[in-house]
């Protein structure tokens, strides 16, 4: 497993080199700032399969620089682990939106540590295997197989298809979440389905997503294409979010580019967007239940918060 670590602190370097050796099966690169490790990523031809990143870094900080390794496409699900010797609460938070996967307390503990990167490992794994049996869109796209319910990757940054969003979710802490739940939904989907080709209704996905975000970009949200016309989307805010406002942004948006059939038919849109559930706090668990229960699919993950309260205390993410 190639390893990039990246501590200003000599001693922390030091530890990490003499715990993961190439005798553990571990290729470890080593760098003192964030700069320097975003022009090894640039140097390098080898992919990196984990990265180990101090929070407090000199210059830009581990999670700006978290933030800048999810933007790149090849390391959007490569495990991220944080060290630090902080357990303020919002600073975790503030890891875990960056894209952080799980978190290594300072003073570190050689034992912990490799369990922690096998476990990284096995997650890098599972996501590969997965990468390589997913249709991507460009692979749906030339193959046409596209299936009008069928959740695919529509290939733009920060929209996931459903197990994505659904992961998302469940990499929240345990806790209860003020969320929004809402789906942007196309109720046209099948006449706009069969009018185009497949490319073309791939293309006009991605439009109804980026329209989406342009609409939401005040919210801090996870957005996720769920097949049949229906983006599914939970907005972390405290107050409740205005459908008819978000649907108004929407329309406007994909009124400027909506596309015309090869045959010559304009597939006009309409767009609806609504409140899955007026419950106002969630764990990931039971966000991901009421998601999978709205678009009519059966989902059983056993979560005992899932009934959380409008009483209870609350944080926003």
């Amino acid at each position: 497993m190639r390893i990039l670590a990246v501590d200003d602190d000599p001693t922390i370097l030091d530890m990490l080199r003499n715990c993961l050796t190439a005798q553990h099966g571990f290729d470890l690169v080593c760098a003192e700032h964030a700069e320097g490790a975003l022009a090894l990523l640039e140097d390098s031809d080898t992919d990196f399969d984990c990265f180990l990143l101090d929070i407090m870094l000199p210059g830009i900080d581990g999670i700006t620089l978290c933030a800048e390794l999810r933007s790149l496409i090849k390391y959007r699900n490569t495990p991220i682990l944080m060290v630090t010797a902080s357990t303020t609460h919002d600073l975790m938070e503030r890891a875990f939106q960056a894209g952080a996967t799980d978190f290594i307390y300072k003073p570190l503990n050689g034992v912990e540590l490799g369990a922690r990167i096998n476990t990284a490992g096995l997650l890098n794994d599972s996501l590969r295997r997965e990468q390589v049996a997913h249709h991507s869109l460009a692979e749906l796209t030339r193959l046409m197989k596209i299936r009008c319910e069928e959740s695919f990757d529509l290939g733009v940054p920060d929209v996931y298809d459903l197990n994505g969003f659904e992961n998302r979710l469940l990499r929240l802490p345990e806790g209860c979440y003020a969320m929004n739940l809402i789906a942007i939904r196309l109720p046209q989907i099948r006449n706009i389905f069969d009018a185009l080709t497949p490319a073309e209704f791939c293309s006009q996905m991605v439009r109804v997503a980026e329209a989406s975000i342009i609409a939401l970009q005040r919210h801090r949200c996870i957005l996720g294409y769920a097949g049949n016309g229906v983006l599914v989307t939970a907005i972390l805010a405290r107050n409740r979010v205005d459908s008819a406002s978000v649907q108004r942004l929407i329309e406007d948006e994909l009124a400027q580019g909506w596309m015309v059939s090869q045959e010559g038919r304009n597939s006009t849109v309409e767009v609806s967007v609504q409140s899955i559930s007026p419950q106002r706090l969630w764990t990931g668990r039971s966000a991901c239940n009421k998601v999978r229960e709205h678009i009519g699919q059966d989902l059983s993950i056993d979560d005992t918060a899932s009934d959380c309260l409008d009483s209870l205390f609350s944080f926003e993410v």
